[in-house]
């Protein structure tokens, strides 16, 4: 069978690549991560602090979870563009959108561990959405905040989440797409193209490791110094909360994705034909591209207009232990601020700060 050699069709490996990259550094981390509520932070602490090159790997593995997720949104682009998920190619298509959810397992369970404010916050918000989840909310509320034996904070749970179960269902996922990638013949050759796109993916990634890292900062927040922003991921958790308020909220936590999921899952079902027309074409390809680039409209809107302070601004141990941790166990884990309450805390930090009752609107 006559091979073809494609220099997007690289990207399937590059995303390979990229997730090894993060298998690799991730076990290196893992070996010195205490999962508990206690010592999680201080670990992670340890990891930067102590360990040679700890804080460059911790920032390599923070900027690869993106950088994943990018690949993955650009190979899906030009796989629609191509029309690879119509046959005899359907199987590799299905196989390839289950690592989707995957992907978003791995990024909201390694955002967790650190069990810092940002990971507090975050679990908060995701514990107001599960309680109006139409599907699999028990399920899920017992893998992100049942009780744990002793009563505390599973991060133990997340960790052999992370570490464990989505790395063996990854694997599976990636297992099947390859056995039937070859069994449709399917099969692209190593190029210099690989090579250099690999050498380019971890040169970019380095330097963002090396001059993206986030320290935690000490700072007042009343005043106005610059200092890094919560996580990219912070935004995404907001600005669904800002977006969709109130009973609009599970439209853009459930329904808009799962809208998104079912398309794709359902694209060789839609486009059918023998020949592949132009109508078929271009929509889908503008739909992709309209959906990703409002995700990073918002995701770039919610972060210019939120302050440049991070949680440890606030958030530190001068003003004692209460205040400059997050909870151990689940009975201090309180659910009493609704998600709105959240999303104002964390564009309007000064005003809680000041106990100022007149906190502006959206």
């Amino acid at each position: 069978m006559e091979q073809k050699i494609s220099r997007w069709g690289g990207l399937g490996g590059l995303i390979l690549f990229v997730f090894l990259l993060q298998a690799l550094s991730g076990l290196y981390l893992a070996l010195f991560y205490q999962p508990s509520p206690v010592e999680a932070w201080r670990s992670v602490v340890f990891i930067e602090n102590e360990l040679s090159s700890g804080v460059f790997l911790r920032s390599l593995h923070r900027w690869g979870a993106p950088a994943l997720a990018l690949l993955l949104a650009v190979h899906i682009l030009h796989m629609i563009w191509s029309g690879a998920y119509r046959k005899p190619r359907t199987l590799t298509w299905l196989s390839g959108i289950l690592l989707l959810p995957l992907i978003v397992a791995f990024v909201v369970t390694g955002y967790l561990l650190p069990w810092d404010f940002r990971a507090y916050w975050a679990a908060l918000t995701m514990g107001n959405w599960l309680e109006d989840l139409p599907l699999f909310s028990g399920a899920l509320d017992w893998l992100i905040s049942s009780d744990t034996p002793g009563g505390a904070v599973p991060v133990a749970r997340w960790f052999v989440l992370h570490i464990a179960l989505l790395p063996l269902l990854t694997g599976a996922a990636l297992a099947a797409h390859f056995l039937v990638m070859r069994r449709h013949g399917q099969i692209r050759i190593v190029t210099s193209w690989n090579f250099v796109a690999a050498a380019g993916a971890s040169l970019l990634l380095g330097l963002l490791a090396a001059f993206g890292i986030q320290k935690p900062d000490f700072a007042d927040p009343i005043t106005t110094s610059p200092f890094p922003q919560p996580d990219w991921l912070f935004f995404v958790f907001f600005q669904v909360t800002r977006y969709f308020q109130d009973s609009q909220e599970m439209l853009g936590v459930f329904w808009i994705p799962l809208a998104v999921i079912l398309g794709l899952l359902l694209l060789p079902c839609i486009d059918r034909r023998e020949r592949r027309s132009i109508w078929i074409k271009w929509p889908l390809v503008l739909t992709g591209l309209i959906l990703c680039l409002t995700l990073a409209t918002y995701t770039h809107h919610t972060g210019s207009t939120t302050p440049a302070w991070s949680c440890a601004s606030c958030h530190k141990e001068d003003f004692g232990e209460a205040f400059s941790r997050p909870p151990v166990t689940i009975k201090e884990f309180s659910r009493r601020y609704d998600n709105k309450w959240l999303s104002l805390h964390f564009r309007y930090p000064q005003y809680f700060w000041m106990m100022d009752a007149d906190v502006p609107g959206w």
